[in-house]
């Protein structure tokens, strides 16, 4: 059962503010009260990231399910409309400006674009549907975690799993060369010949380690990728390509384990997923929100001390239901969660958030997607493509007001704890052009009373709250635009306000109007 949780929120400069709380009853508590603290002058770290969501390319049909019933490849592709529907796309484009996503995961495979051993196919309707992707991210200067999901081609899999489709999709390379050389060659066609530089990081499979994943041995067993992060990378070296191999892309958030990284040497970049984490107090989950931010630490902590990023290059929501049309994976509930996780992240060191997905089918393992553009019921495209409720908007509210490689900034919370611990929870933001977001996620059954004082502040500021509260669940569309303006000084440099239950609040420098796109690179 969920606690009830409450939540304030602040805003100074870029700033982010998640207060995840579960509340006792008004008997026992009466009006709760939490003051927070954010040093607007005092930088912790600058992301090497943002937040955004991912968007595949992949059309082919990955049909077929295991013995319980779950996709062999999950949601990893469909729904785009057709390459050459102009129209379509600028929609799609329209929201994902409005959105603001400026740290995407593009996925492909490599059957898109080496369908046979060192013959390349550059111009099919798939690789058509990525460039219209890179296009729109080099336009917007979106920075792209480009990812190969499966590598699915028959020619390159073990002999062992030729014989069935599923076999062939979950096979890692029999090859480990011509894996690493078809590779390095698709990214020196987007790099060189296409000239895409929002291409930042390179991600070589999907969730090595699992059984369901696409690197699995002759006896449908996972390999370790350690092999093909040094093959990858030896590849791009010899053609002089210097953008960094990330990994080790494992899910469900595992500890921290140094005794199991043996591939340090080979990427330039740490990135791990989350999907079955719950709200503190809860059960049934495999970890808390608490113990996950502690995680992320850990993990952050290991990549920084390394000099390089530590991303979530994967989140969501299986705890409250999943598979097949389940909506759940997209809920008030499990958005709330979602919301508050990718705060917790960045708090605890994340330099990149990114959640699943941008666009999706939503009948093979969820409803995942921020924008409906699949028709479920007559399994074909929609005529129109529109915010899918709850997670468009929720996650909206954090991806609109950050931008990419926003500081962090040190904050403080005073009280906002109960007998779970502590409950209350703050990340601060400052962009590249100096703009200040505060986002708070209140994940309590009741308001919280927050006064929120802003240190350093040298001159005035003026801020825009706003919020996503149950009043808004499961609606179609949802109006964010300012709700009301806070104007703060040196000699005033603090407010309060209540609250509300359940809700995300963002205070932020932006003036952004309903209908206006979202911030993305300064």
């Amino acid at each position: 059962m969920t606690m009830p949780y409450r939540l304030r929120f602040a805003w100074l400069g870029t700033v982010f503010l998640v207060v995840t709380s579960p509340t006792l009853s008004p008997a026992a508590q009466g009006v709760r009260k939490v003051r927070i603290r954010v040093d607007v002058d005092r930088v912790i770290r600058t992301m090497q990231g943002g937040i955004g969501a991912s968007w595949h390319a992949i059309e082919t049909p990955i049909w077929g399910r295991d013995a319980n019933g779950d996709p062999w490849a999950g949601s990893a592709w469909g729904a785009n409309p057709p390459p050459d529907d102009d129209q379509a796309w600028q929609v799609l484009y329209k929201h994902a400006e409005w959105l603001g996503l400026d740290w995407c995961r593009v996925e492909i495979e490599q059957r898109m674009y080496e369908p046979e051993r060192g013959k390349f196919d550059w111009d099919n309707a798939e690789m058509r549907t990525l460039y219209r992707v890179l296009d729109w991210a080099e336009r917007r200067q979106v920075d792209v975690f480009f990812q190969q999901m499966f590598s699915d081609v028959g020619w390159n899999a073990y002999p062992a799993l030729r014989s069935s489709r599923k076999g062939v999709l979950i096979s890692a390379p029999y090859s480990m060369e011509d894996f690493a050389e078809g590779f390095a060659a698709l990214a020196d066609y987007l790099l060189r010949v296409k000239g895409y530089h929002c291409i930042k990081w390179l991600c070589i499979t999907n969730e090595p380690g699992c059984d369901f994943s696409s690197w699995q041995g002759p006896d449908g067993k996972p390999l370790s990728a350690t092999a093909g992060f040094k093959a990858a990378r030896a590849a791009l070296d010899l053609k002089g390509i210097t953008v960094p191999i990330s990994g080790p892309d494992w899910t469900d958030l595992p500890e921290l384990d140094p005794a199991k990284i043996d591939f340090d040497a080979y990427i330039g970049a740490y990135d791990i997923h989350s999907y079955m984490s719950m709200f503190d107090g809860e059960k049934g989950g495999m970890y808390s929100l608490s113990q996950a931010e502690e995680r992320i630490a850990r993990w952050a902590a290991w990549a920084h001390a390394r000099h390089k990023p530590l991303f979530l290059s994967e989140l969501g929501t299986q705890t409250y239901g999943w598979g097949y049309s389940d909506p759940n994976p997209g809920s008030y509930k499990s958005s709330l969660k979602d919301a508050s996780l990718a705060v917790r992240a960045i708090r605890a060191g994340a330099d990149g958030v990114n959640r699943w997905s941008f666009i999706n089918r939503g009948d093979l393992d969820g409803q995942w997607q921020l924008v409906d553009t699949w028709d479920i019921a007559r399994n074909k495209l929609l005529p129109s493509f529109t915010p899918h409720p709850n997670a468009y908007y929720m996650i909206g509210l954090l991806t609109r007001f950050i931008a990419k490689h926003s500081a962090v900034l040190a904050s403080s919370v005073e009280g906002g704890t109960d007998s779970s611990g502590q409950q209350v929870f703050i990340v601060a933001l400052r962009s590249l052009s100096g703009q200040h977001t505060m986002v708070i996620v209140n994940d309590a059954e009741e308001d919280w009373n927050v006064e929120l004082g802003l240190g350093g502040l040298a001159t005035g500021m003026k801020l825009y709250r706003y919020s996503m509260t149950p009043q808004k669940k499961d609606k179609a569309t949802v109006l964010l635009g300012p709700e009301k303006e806070l104007q703060l000084s040196p000699q005033q440099p603090s407010f309060t306000e209540e609250l509300p239950a359940r809700s995300v609040v963002v205070y932020t420098t932006y003036h952004l109007q309903a209908d206006d796109p979202g911030a993305i690179a300064e």
